[in-house]
Parts: C-alpha cells; sequence; structure tokens
C-alpha cells in the first residue's frame, strides 16, 4: 500500500496552487527566440545583489555569493522563461534558489534534495531543512515535478519494506538482494524510513554521476548497512554478475531517456535474466504533461523520449505491447501500473513487473 507521508513532512503542499503557473515559463520561451532583455537581467542582479548584501557575514561569503551569480547570469540571459521564472518566484530573494539552479546544470542528483526541502545556500553552506519562509520553498512544494519524485520515491521504499518483510518472515538467514540503477542519492532509503540492515537486504546502487560521495549520504559507513555503490552508466552494469538474482531491481526516473526500442532489448531483456523467479522491476515513464516540457525547455533538463506518450493511457498501452511481445519471446512478466494522482495532470506512470 502507497504511504502518502510526505503531506505531512515540512514540504507541505498549499491549497492555492495554480497549474497555470507550471505551464507559462514554456510558452514564454517557445514564443521568444533570442536574449533575455537586459534590463530584466539587470532588475535580477540588483535584486540580488542586495539580498546578498543583507545576509553575508564575510568577504569568503561575498565571493561565493558572487561564483554563484556568474553562472546563473549567463543561463538567465540565454532563456526569457528562466528569466521570467526568476522573477516571479523571487529567486534572487532566495538563499537557495539560486545554488539549486547551479545543481540543475552541474549535477542533477543533487539537485533533486530540494524535493524534500534541502540544499546549498548561496555561501555555501548546506541545509537539510529548509525553512518555510524562504521563497523557494513555495516552488518545492507545489511544483508537480517535485511532487512526483516525492510520490515515486515512497512507492519505491513501499516496495523494499516489502522484501525485508520477506525475508523476516522466511527467516533463512539469506538477505535479499536489492539492485538500484540509476541511484542517485537514494531518497527511497534516507527520506521514507526504510530500516536498512545487511542482514536482511544485500543493496547494490549504480549511478553514472561521480560526484554522489555516498559516505557522505548516510550516518554510518553505506556499507555497514549493506550498500555497495558503484559508479558508472546503467548500460555497461545492466549485465553485472554482481546483480544476478535480485529480488528487487530499481530504475527510478530513468527509463524515459532511453529510446523504446532500446529499452525494450537492451534493458529489459537483461533484467528480466537478472532477476530471479518472482523478482520484481520497478521503473517508471514520465508522460508528456506541460510541467515536464518547462523543466526540459527552461531547466534544460535532459532529454527525454516521450515517443508520443500524451498521457498515462498511452504509457499503458505502450508498456502492454511491450510487455506482449517479450511474453512471445519466453521473458514471462505481470504487470502493476500506478498513476501519478497528486498533479492535475498526471506526470508519470509507475510499473512493477514481477517475473513469472
Amino acid at each position: 500500500m502507497l504511504r502518502h507521508d510526505f503531506l505531512t513532512d515540512h514540504v507541505k503542499r498549499t491549497a492555492d496552487m495554480n497549474i497555470t503557473e507550471f505551464t507559462k515559463y514554456t510558452e514564454i520561451t517557445n514564443n521568444q527566440v533570442g536574449a533575455t532583455n537586459d534590463q530584466l537581467v539587470s532588475e535580477i542582479k540588483n535584486r540580488y545583489s542586495k539580498f546578498v548584501s543583507e545576509h553575508l557575514s564575510t568577504e569568503k561569503d561575498l565571493h561565493k555569493a558572487e561564483e554563484v551569480w556568474d553562472f546563473v547570469s549567463n543561463k538567465l540571459k540565454m532563456n526569457a522563461g528562466l528569466a521570467r521564472f526568476t522573477l516571479d518566484y523571487k529567486g534572487m530573494e532566495s538563499l537557495y534558489f539560486f545554488p539549486w539552479l547551479v545543481n540543475v546544470f552541474r549535477s542533477p542528483s543533487t539537485a533533486l534534495e530540494m524535493a524534500y526541502g534541502a540544499g546549498e545556500d548561496i555561501f555555501g553552506n548546506w541545509c537539510s531543512q529548509i525553512e518555510e519562509e524562504d521563497p523557494i520553498m513555495f516552488f518545492v512544494a507545489n511544483d508537480p515535478t517535485f511532487v512526483y519524485n516525492r510520490e515515486r520515491q515512497i512507492y519505491v521504499a513501499d516496495l523494499v519494506s516489502t522484501i525485508r518483510d520477506r525475508v523476516i518472515e522466511r527467516n533463512d538467514g539469506k538477505p535479499a538482494k536489492i539492485v538500484d540503477f540509476g541511484a542517485g542519492n537514494m531518497a527511497w532509503a534516507r527520506w521514507h524510513g526504510v530500516k536498512l540492515d545487511p542482514k536482511l537486504m544485500d543493496i547494490y546502487a549504480y549511478d553514472k554521476d561521480s560526484s554522489i560521495k555516498p559516505e557522505l549520504l548516510f550516518e554510518k559507513n553505506p556499507n555497514e548497512l549493506g550498500i555497495k555503490f558503484r559508479h558508472g552508466d546503467l548500460m555497461v552494469y545492466v549485465n553485472d554478475p554482481e546483480a544476478v538474482n535480485a529480488e528487487l531491481i530499481i530504475l527510478g526516473g530513468v527509463a524515459t531517456y532511453i529510446p523504446k526500442q532500446i529499452f525494450s532489448q537492451a534493458v529489459l531483456m537483461p533484467i528480466y535474466h537478472l532477476l530471479k523467479d518472482g523478482g520484481m522491476f520497478f521503473f517508471d515513464l514520465q508522460v508528456d504533461c506541460p510541467y515536464l516540457r518547462r523543466s526540459m525547455s527552461i531547466f534544460d533538463w535532459p532529454k527525454m523520449y516521450l515517443d508520443g506518450r500524451e498521457n498515462a493511457v498511452n504509457a499503458i498501452a505502450e508498456l502492454e505491447e511491450m510487455r506482449k511481445k517479450l511474453w512471445q519471446d519466453g521473458l514471462k512478466f505481470s504487470t502493476e501500473y500506478a498513476v501519478d494522482t497528486y498533479n492535475e495532470f498526471p506526470s508519470a506512470v509507475m510499473v512493477t513487473l514481477q517475473k513469472l
């Protein structure tokens, strides 16, 4: 059963969120080619400079804040939608908005920590619980992409907890093997109360982002928690002998970056052979919703292969066709679908395949 406990965390969605706010910036970008109006960039810079001067303590703080501006200003100049977005959301009057933008372009895994109200401030200090008064928190709480990210991580956390309970019930002294491809910062393990125990779960986590430091993510050494972290690309590790006989394989937020035909042949087929009988494979597919288009447009998020996936119905039909072809080849999966339910326009379909 999917737990919606993220609604009671310090990241709370407001009742008056207007979905049109999350669609207009894509329209601005699509309708205006070229640089942002110089006057708009100057206004943002002046307000940011004033904000920095009111909060800095040392020359080192000033230098760091200027570094952040130097990077972000170039993005603002090139993208009218991003500049308008920054102004409307008072990004230049936030301790965390611009550093988050830097991570969007440099380290998306780190940027996703903002879904939980955690991030670096303009002076380089990390905060694990940003105060609600900071302007970025309205965006964090209401942005459909962040809302769905939290829902997906809770869904994965429940799957992992189900596997853990099975190990306890069978009591045979053998830990379950769990494989997380595209693990990022392992939000499902860190934010949703999953009790990690190497006697119960043997976790292999893979991600190509070399900036991820797993030894800094957990209070204990990851090895003590049963986590083996590997840096590398999915297409290399999907045939890793260490991942064989997995009870659960996770591919959260990755499948949409892989063309449909490649996903079927180069991902689904080898993963079938990595799973033990009865093992489960979780992944999700983004659909072509307004806020996803906005993210790709103004945040320059990596290209997603939407392939005519205009809504959840199309996504499910596509996957059923894919599953039918695999079944004919002897790769038999049962399927459970869960549609994003907390956004006006569902942004994704969560899929759990079970090897028969």
